[in-house]
């Protein structure tokens, strides 16, 4: 897949997204979809689990923090989804209405803003709370992607709007991205949606209208262009779109 994984993480992928794609492909029930993708969010639990123990214990992460949920952050159609039934399942009324009030002005923040603009905001996640995820069970794939060995060093970096301190554990994220773009280009194989969103703006469209998700389960574009990941100057106007290519067929 990347000359960037290494021959395990490689494996992880492969292994990942044929998985994924069986199933997918298997399921003759629309309604069934979501829990496949919800089977797969557990891979991840599995490749972290199974990361050198060195590598682990350097993680820093902690339930409090949520320095990382002040960043943009880009999804696929699937995790919106997932996001949006967890909350429509868990959330009182009140929460509900709450969390619609923060998403419709994370969205009118982000509209017609570029990717380094909406960065710069710093803006915390509508759905965090005290430091803590409020929908950690159901959080996009990039959340569940991201270790820190240094809490000061993402302090520093939020603060500076710049990663000029390396908090990576490579051991951990070479794993975690073999699962997320193996699962991601497993659903675009399947031929859904492989647009990249951006969450918050999404997750607000998908709460406050119910054809987003019967245009996904009809493979069309679930959500508007306003609500697309934002690039660079520099990127190509397809470059957040993950096509199907081949690799699980």
């Amino acid at each position: 897949m990347s000359a960037g994984f290494s021959i395990e993480e490689e494996t992880l992928f492969e292994k990942t997204g044929e998985a994924v794609f069986a199933r997918l492909r298997q399921t003759r029930n629309p309604a069934d979809l979501l829990r496949v993708l919800r089977q797969a969010h557990k891979r991840f639990d599995r490749a972290y689990d199974s990361a050198p123990a060195a590598a682990r214990a350097l993680v820093a992460c902690r339930a409090g923090c949520g320095t990382c949920c002040h960043v943009p952050v880009g999804a696929q159609a699937h995790e919106v989804f997932l996001a949006a039934e967890f909350i429509q399942t868990r959330y009182s009324a009140e929460d509900l209405a709450s969390v619609l009030d923060r998403l419709a002005a994370h969205r009118a923040a982000f509209a017609g803003r570029t990717m380094d603009e909406r960065a710069a905001l710093k803006i915390p996640c509508a759905l965090l709370r005290e430091g803590s995820c409020t929908i950690y069970e159901a959080r996009p794939e990039s959340c569940r992607s991201h270790h820190s060995r240094n809490l000061e060093g993402c302090r520093s970096n939020l603060e500076s709007g710049i990663d000029v301190v390396d908090v990576l554990i490579p051991e951990i994220r070479g794993r975690m991205f073999a699962v997320m773009l193996a699962i991601d280009q497993a659903v675009a194989e399947a031929g859904f949606d492989g647009q990249a969103y951006d969450f918050g703006s999404a997750l607000h469209e998908a709460l406050t209208d119910a054809m987003c998700m019967v245009r996904w389960k009809q493979r069309l574009s679930a959500f508007p262009e306003s609500c697309r990941e934002a690039g660079r100057p520099a990127d190509p106007p397809d470059a957040s779109v993950i096509r199907a290519e081949g690799f699980f067929q």
